[in-house]
């Protein structure tokens, strides 16, 4: 696959904050502008993240996001509307960490690939984990951060299924592969491993470097890429 293609993959991604109700329609003059605005800005970011994992979107106050931030309460409100729409920029940030994998050089093996987007998306869920539970949390008492949810996994989903298509072109992958099944299927696949791997109740127990190949197989023998590309 071309680096061209993988840079459309890239910019394809969803952003959350598109499907998000508009609560931003005041422009904030000056918001982020200058260094200390911005420094300022990502302060309470990275506060409202802690306080979310901390207390739970609902429990979760302003207050404590200012308090945690060591800014003014007034200061929240220059740069962001509401609790919903700071907690959205935390899953803007996150949604970023997941979905987005550096592009590799044109020459990299296939399976490769497969197996480099796999561990970032597992590594980033790790890292992610205290965010994600809460993430889910709200998904399943809002409806609109439900359809965001859905929304960002069906476009993620269209990336993986260019890739799988651009496999089939390059003579890689099976022709006789459904790319739109397939691309929901393994991509909803890693999606739930990870969730069972690092935010389970009864953790199934794997490391990442072990589940990272077990993935990676079962994307390999799914898209019935040949065995010589498994060991290039």
């Amino acid at each position: 696959m071309s680096e061209q293609t993988d840079r459309a993959d890239r910019l394809s991604l969803p952003n959350a904050s598109r499907g998000w109700r508009d609560d931003t329609r005041t422009s904030r003059r000056g918001t982020g502008r200058t260094s200390r605005g911005r420094q300022t800005h990502d302060q309470l970011l990275d506060a409202a993240r802690v306080v979310f994992e901390r207390d739970g979107f609902l429990r979760a106050r302003v207050a404590d996001i200012c308090d945690e931030a060591g800014t003014s309460h007034g200061s929240f409100y220059t740069y962001f509307v509401s609790k919903e729409e700071i907690f959205r920029k935390v899953v803007d940030s996150v949604e970023v960490d997941l979905l987005t994998v550096d592009p590799a050089p044109s020459e990299t093996d296939p399976v490769e690939r497969i197996r480099a987007a796999n561990e970032h998306y597992l590594r980033s869920y790790a890292a992610n984990a205290g965010i994600m539970r809460v993430i889910h949390q709200v998904a399943t008492i809002d409806a609109e951060v439900w359809r965001i949810r859905t929304q960002r996994q069906n476009a993620f989903a269209q990336t993986i299924e260019r890739r799988i298509r651009a496999l089939q072109q390059d003579g890689v992958a099976d022709p006789a592969v459904q790319p739109e099944y397939a691309a929901q299927a393994l991509g909803g696949m890693v999606a739930h491993f990870a969730e069972l791997l690092f935010n389970s109740r009864d953790p199934v127990g794997l490391d990442v470097e072990s589940a990272t190949e077990e993935l990676t197989r079962l994307w390999a023998n799914a898209l019935g890429i040949p065995a010589r590309a498994e060991t290039a």
